[in-house]
């Protein structure tokens, strides 16, 4: 009998919760609630067509990042609409405004056993999640 272990659920609710105020105010958060082997994965580019996010291999890559996408994107706000978590799986839907215009988007994770994310998958799209 194989026995199935999944993260902590608190630690969990807590990388989740986290996630957009990281987007929104401080790539900081990354290096912790981010597992030392993370990866992002995005469905989209970089307006220029590059693809910077490509390179991430770490929660340090990802606050560097970050911190590069805040200063390219200084007026975005990201705000939660739904989001679950199922083991060692989370979801998280969410919209973005920027200059008066909304669009949604979708994150897929994958936790650690401590909680911390350890893949996500994003895909925005053109119109508001909420819609």
């Amino acid at each position: 009998m194989t026995e199935t272990t999944h993260p902590s659920t608190p630690s969990a609710r807590r990388s989740l919760d986290l996630w957009l105020t990281m987007w929104n105010t401080d790539g900081e958060i990354a290096r912790q609630i981010c597992a030392d082997d993370f990866r992002i994965h995005f469905a989209v580019t970089e307006p220029d067509g590059s693809t910077p996010a490509d390179d991430i291999r770490t929660a340090d890559d990802f606050a560097r990042y970050l911190a590069w996408w805040h200063g390219q994107n200084p007026d975005v706000v990201f705000t939660p609409v739904a989001d679950a978590i199922d083991g060692d799986h989370g979801r998280l839907l969410w919209d973005v405004e920027s200059g008066g215009t909304r669009a949604g988007g979708v994150d897929v994770f994958d936790f650690d056993l401590d909680g911390r994310v350890r893949r996500v998958w994003s895909v925005g799209g053109r119109r508001s999640m909420r819609s």
